[in-house]
């Protein structure tokens, strides 16, 4: 760990902030040199600065990062068997034993932290820009920052409860006053900025700015943020203005045929922003791009784990480990439910030895460029849009239609394992396990439902209420010791 600390805005303002005072310093910028004072003079500029805004994405939702921290390995999915890091940071987010001081939970909030940062600066300067804009594309840059910042937000205030609300650009010196802000003034704060992205956000894109988020990426994510709010009123809202779109589709192939072959299309490495997509994290195979971690991170961390057997020759290389499926997540899934392996790979043939070992890995990130993998990460995808609207509507056909795909028999009938989930609800939960596995739902989901404690015992953990929130890194606590910590920490 750097041996020089930042609060948590200072270790943010290092990108391409000038602490300097404008009106005394204004006209000292080198002229050879891209910096804040001389950066933001036309169209092109600004666009390169908010395709930055996407690039944060890629690091926030990278293995390691809050979602795969709280929504995956806090989760009853994944455990340890070994993995590469010599820490045991990851060990007690899966044990529920985390101390304040855990290493990846302060870099994911500084990286979160980093991003609402980019993402204030480039709101700030659209908003001052002198450039001659159009209008309508200077709403909808704005609300492209904002749609992403309040997914940042929202991430870490399921995670961490009341934190500290930043929507402008400030100093380092500024950061000492920003404390934890309420959970209801950072959710009204994401609910009026995604509220404005709906608004202003197109449809869709084509060309170079497919990818983009639309007004639809913003109404899946309020229709999350009003479940989470216990508003289902409003979450059926959101849910049925995407729903009625006509836009999206469980035939992610576009073949005419709703089965199995559209769910492993989804997660095929080529396939980028499909119809049954609604927000997807943008990553790039081959080198020189913004390449994928997951796959190598997820993989199992044995100096003999190789990708011979799904067809990648030549594939000997460790994996860290970090994320193996669980036993009980793997029994989850249905006899005859194709997604299994769809989604799961069972271990790996030893090329010296030629003796297959048992070591389940998820294939969701599967690239056979291994070395430069660029599967997208699904942030929303229609089926959890379905199965959101299954839930508000407590009308049992939208869970069917994602069973349906699956070639299972639908909930109600004599052939569903009505002893295991014998109500909607739970049929509901059971289904948005395997359906979005190794997706970053699990945890908020059973945190939403009020269900984590009961699950999470059930296998033995010692886990109450103040576990359902991360400790608030303890290095910045020192750093600003008017931070106040988490109860149970």
């Amino acid at each position: 760990m750097k041996s020089i600390r930042y609060s948590i805005i200072i270790a943010l303002l290092v990108n391409i902030s000038s602490g300097c005072s404008e009106d005394k310093y204004l006209d000292l910028y080198p002229e050879t040199s891209i910096t804040q004072g001389n950066f933001y003079q036309n169209s092109t500029q600004l666009l390169q600065a908010l395709n930055d805004v996407y690039r944060q994405l890629t690091i926030l939702y990278d293995t390691h990062e809050l979602p795969c921290l709280y929504g995956g390995q806090a989760s009853d999915d994944v455990y340890i068997i070994a993995k590469a890091s010599g820490d045991n940071f990851t060990e007690q987010i899966v044990g529920y034993n985390i101390l304040p001081n855990n290493g990846r939970i302060l870099t994911a909030w500084r990286h979160c932290y980093n991003g609402i940062y980019i993402c204030n600066q480039i709101i700030h300067q659209i908003e001052i820009s002198t450039v001659d804009l159009d209008a309508s594309l200077k709403s909808r840059m704005i609300a492209e920052a904002k749609l992403i910042r309040s997914l940042v937000y929202f991430n870490m205030v399921r995670a961490w409860g009341d934190i500290p609300l930043i929507v402008e650009p400030i100093s380092p010196v500024d950061a000492y006053s920003y404390l934890r802000e309420s959970t209801e003034k950072v959710y009204d704060q994401i609910i009026e900025d995604l509220i404005f992205a709906k608004t202003n956000l197109p449809e869709s894109y084509s060309g170079k700015d497919i990818g983009r988020v639309t007004k639809y990426a913003a109404a899946g994510i309020l229709a999350k943020i009003y479940l989470t709010l216990g508003n289902t009123t409003l979450a059926r809202t959101e849910l049925e203005f995407i729903i009625n779109s006509g836009k999206y589709s469980l035939d992610s192939n576009q073949d005419g045929i709703t089965d199995m072959n559209d769910y492993r299309y989804l997660f095929h490495p080529g396939t980028k922003n499909c119809i049954s997509s609604i927000l997807e994290v943008q990553y790039k195979s081959g080198p020189n791009a913004v390449n994928s971690r997951h796959q190598a991170n997820y993989a199992p961390f044995s100096r003999s784990f190789n990708l011979v057997d799904l067809g990648v020759p030549g594939s000997v290389f460790p994996g860290q480990g970090e994320s193996t499926p669980t036993p009980d997540l793997i029994d989850e899934f249905e006899d005859g439910d194709l997604r299994l392996e769809a989604s799961i790979y069972p271990g790996f043939t030893d090329q010296a030895t030629g003796v297959f070992t048992e070591w389940p890995f998820t294939i969701k990130y599967f690239d056979p460029d291994y070395n430069n993998p660029g599967n997208n990460l699904k942030v929303i995808r229609y089926a959890d849009v379905l199965l959101m609207y299954a839930e508000v509507t407590q009308d049992a056909a939208y869970l069917n239609m994602v069973r349906d795909r699956a070639g299972l028999p639908p909930f109600g009938s004599l052939e569903y394992p009505g002893d295991l989930y014998p109500t909607l609800d739970l049929a509901i939960e059971h289904e948005r396990r395997v359906e979005l596995s190794f997706e970053y739902h699990r945890f908020f989901d059973l945190v939403r439902t009020n269900r984590a404690i009961e699950v999470i015992q059930d296998y033995g953990f010692d886990i109450n209420a103040n576990k359902l929130l991360f400790p608030i890194p303890q290095d910045e606590i020192d750093i600003n010791p008017k931070l106040t910590q988490n109860p149970g920490y």
